[in-house]
């Protein structure tokens, strides 16, 4: 196909506007996103507020303490140890005997209209018993 000239003076108007018209406007907002950066750059971090005060350790009450002493020493004694508990299946919902992807069904309509064929065949039976 050949090209139009319509075309070409397009593509011409197009790479003018943007090198004189496209081209300033994105240099000056480049420097201004880079001048805004740069002023939230040189601020001073905030200060953390002293209100939020985060534990990384949990506090453990004397008696909690006490009692999971007690209870791991029974477990010593009955032969199980730390390592046993660990080695416990993970709590996840298996699929047993299912294999398959289970798809929605359709709903069956309430109203049962019966076959063409047994419709026909009714009417048949019909017209016999009532012509003999």
């Amino acid at each position: 196909m050949a090209k139009s000239s319509r075309a070409s003076v397009k593509k011409e108007n197009n790479r003018r506007k943007a090198v004189s018209i496209y081209g300033p406007a994105e240099l000056a907002r480049n420097e201004r996103l880079s001048a805004k950066l740069l002023e939230v750059a040189r601020q001073p971090k905030p200060e953390p507020s002293a209100d939020v005060v985060m534990e990384t350790e949990p506090k453990h009450d004397e008696d909690a303490m006490e009692s999971d002493d007690i209870e791991a020493e029974g477990k010593a004694e009955n032969g199980e140890t730390a390592m046993d508990v660990d080695v416990k299946e993970p709590s996840r919902p298996r699929r047993d005997g299912k294999k398959r992807v289970e798809k929605r069904r359709s709903k069956k309509s309430s109203i049962v209209f019966t076959k063409y064929s047994d419709r026909v065949a009714a009417r048949k039976k019909k017209k016999k018993s009532t012509s003999s």
